[in-house]
């Protein structure tokens, strides 16, 4: 904190300086009050009278002895520079004397150790002189006029003082609450909250208010990741365990029972083994949107292709699980971005749509545009007529391992995987995905997406006829 107060104390009088020494070559203008103005010019005035009846009189040396102190002396002269009373030991004073007689005006001069003013009088009778005020000044710290007393030098430590101490304080709680994170404290926060900011919401403020803030969001940001690795960790272990345990079970009673039977556990070994392949590899996938921080070469993509394409093979999946796909696609939606990524979103979805999709169930899939705060938006829309989720779990089903139903998790073969990786790719394309329930039932997915301007010569898919 001493290293700051003394830059901040150095910077504060680099720039003070520069205004006095800059001021100080136009003494005459650092007094702007008219009537300090005017009080100065009679009091001089006055003198010089003074001076003048004493110069004719042959009494100049007990006036000067009257008129002259510790610090201050008055000396006359004609507008032709000759001194008529009194010497005040100075080489040249002819220039300050003939600047005065042309301006008309108190002039000043600055010396190592003084000020010589000369100021324009005259006499009642109508004659010109020059009278010259010798001015010492106060103290040594008065260098050709350039510093200032002691009183000045107390103030701007006092001032710097109280600016290092607000600066100084917030940077101290940074460097503190930086300290407690690394050490594993991610719970640290900077308690600091700025005379700007009191009685307001929590934008505003200067530039350390703005440091605190963002650092207490990097904070909250470091918390919430590493929770949800701890969280993840924990999901992975116990989605590993379940069917290696089962695995286990079966290949004893594989070896207890008869040939007959072995067969079917084997069958059940081979199941098992393609989950925890499939888990791996959902695992991976999300890992890899984790490390992901944008797009590099995104190019411009139709969202009804995507979904056209994907249209097949879910459609075989749906018959399967005895429900329907109906698709309205639109031919306007296009998008910067990449293609496996959105595709493996939109897939996702869908197949988490059928997961959970009644008998004779019916779901929907349609792509359309959207005007948004004046920005437009290409949405794919995939809803149901399943069970739909608690309206409570809404914001926590994107989540991994996260499952809303979690007593019919074994028995529809989800991870809670699928929606996290497609929230990731859409995030990783600036949008995001959006989850509400039917009101009569089921479940409504929108996956939204800056739209992307379309031209003959980017156009890159098209519908199939």
């Amino acid at each position: 904190m001493i290293r700051l107060l003394l830059k901040a104390f150095i910077a504060y009088w680099i720039a003070a300086g520069v205004v006095i020494i800059i001021s100080d070559f136009e003494p005459h203008r650092q007094i702007h009050n008219p009537e300090l103005t005017d009080a100065l010019d009679s009091s001089l005035l006055m003198n010089g009278w003074v001076l003048i009846d004493a110069y004719r009189t042959g009494h100049c040396r007990a006036a000067q002895r009257l008129l002259t102190t510790a610090r201050n002396a008055m000396y006359l002269a004609t507008p032709d520079g000759h001194l008529v009373c009194g010497t005040p030991e100075i080489s040249d004073v002819s220039g300050l004397i003939a600047a005065c007689v042309k301006n008309r005006k108190r002039t000043t001069a600055n010396f190592a150790l003084f000020q010589l003013i000369a100021f324009p009088v005259v006499s009642r009778e109508g004659q010109n002189y020059v009278l010259l005020f010798k001015n010492s000044y106060s103290s040594a710290l008065h260098v050709y006029g350039f510093l200032p007393g002691y009183t000045t030098i107390y103030i701007s430590l006092v001032v710097t003082l109280f600016l290092a101490i607000l600066i100084a304080l917030p940077i101290r709680r940074l460097r503190q609450a930086a300290g407690q994170i690394a050490m594993g404290q991610l719970d640290a926060r900077v308690r600091w909250r700025s005379f700007a900011l009191r009685g307001t919401g929590h934008t505003g403020g200067d530039d350390i208010d703005q440091l605190v803030r963002d650092f207490n969001y990097m904070a909250e940001r470091l918390e919430s990741l590493a929770q949800a690795q701890r969280l993840l960790l924990r999901e992975i272990s116990h989605e590993l365990r379940s069917p290696l345990t089962r695995i286990g079970v079966c290949l004893g009673l594989a070896r207890s029972e008869s040939r007959n039977n072995v067969q079917l556990h084997l069958d059940r070994i081979e199941a098992e083994a393609g989950r925890l392949n499939n888990l791996i590899g959902q695992i991976l996938s999300l890992s890899r949107l984790d490390m992901i921080y944008k797009i590099d070469t995104p190019a411009t993509l139709s969202l009804s292709e995507l979904v056209a394409d994907l249209l097949p093979d879910l459609k075989y999946e749906a018959a399967q699980s005895n429900c329907a796909i109906e698709t309205v696609l639109s031919e306007s939606c296009y998008v910067l971005g990449d293609a496996e990524l959105l595709r493996s979103a939109i897939e996702n979805v869908l197949r988490n749509a059928i997961k959970y999709a009644p008998p004779e169930g019916l779901i929907h899939v349609g792509t359309s545009t959207e005007e948004r705060s004046g920005a437009t938006f290409s949405m794919v829309r995939i809803s149901d007529n399943g069970p739909g989720i608690p309206e409570e779990e809404l914001k926590s089903v994107l989540e991994p391992f996260y499952r809303a139903d979690k007593s019919r998790h074994w028995q529809k073969d989800g991870f809670g995987i699928g929606l996290a990786i497609a929230d990731r790719a859409a995030r990783l394309h600036k949008g995001m995905i959006g989850i509400c329930n039917k009101p009569g039932g089921g479940l409504i997915v929108d996956i939204c997406l800056p739209s992307a301007p379309m031209t003959n010569s980017n156009r890159i898919f098209s519908l199939p006829s």
